[in-house]
């Protein structure tokens, strides 16, 4: 048998956990911005259903929340893939439309959690959504047509 150096095989024992840990936390990273993403997506469907559902029941604001909250539940959880979908909030104040969604990725090596000390990161996505006054419209419009009769 021939003896030989074993620089490579321990180079190899340090190196290849560091690289494979880089790989794993990138693909956890990557996998966290896609719910982030879809998140978003949720929220933003979810601000034009109700934004519908608030101008088709314009006097009654319980009947319209309760509305929007039923097409909340109905939104699939399932297609997130590395976090847990947490709390998605709606309020309706004075025309105001406002949908909050919070959901949080819980790392599963605690090396890999650099920039926190907790074990999890959360993302909370809100949208607003407010009409206009008619009154403010109109009056906006006019400030508007008389700032180009002025240029012309």
């Amino acid at each position: 048998m021939e003896k030989g150096n074993a620089y490579f095989t321990v180079e190899a024992a340090l190196v290849l956990p560091m690289v494979i840990s880089a790989m794993l936390l990138g693909i956890f990273l990557v996998c966290y911005q896609y719910d982030r993403c879809l998140l978003e997506q949720d929220m933003g469907r979810l601000m034009i259903q109700g934004r519908a559902v608030v101008t088709e029941n314009a006097g009654d604001t319980q009947k319209a929340v309760e509305q929007i909250r039923k097409q909340a539940a109905q939104i699939y959880r399932g297609k997130y893939a590395a976090w847990s979908f947490t709390d998605i909030n709606i309020s309706l104040d004075q025309n105001k439309l406002s949908c909050t969604g919070v959901g949080e990725l819980v790392f599963p090596v605690p090396e890999w959690n650099f920039w926190n000390r907790e074990q999890r990161w959360q993302a909370e996505i809100s949208y607003d959504s407010g009409r206009l006054s008619p009154v403010f419209y109109i009056r906006q419009y006019r400030k508007l047509h008389r700032l180009f009769e002025k240029k012309v």
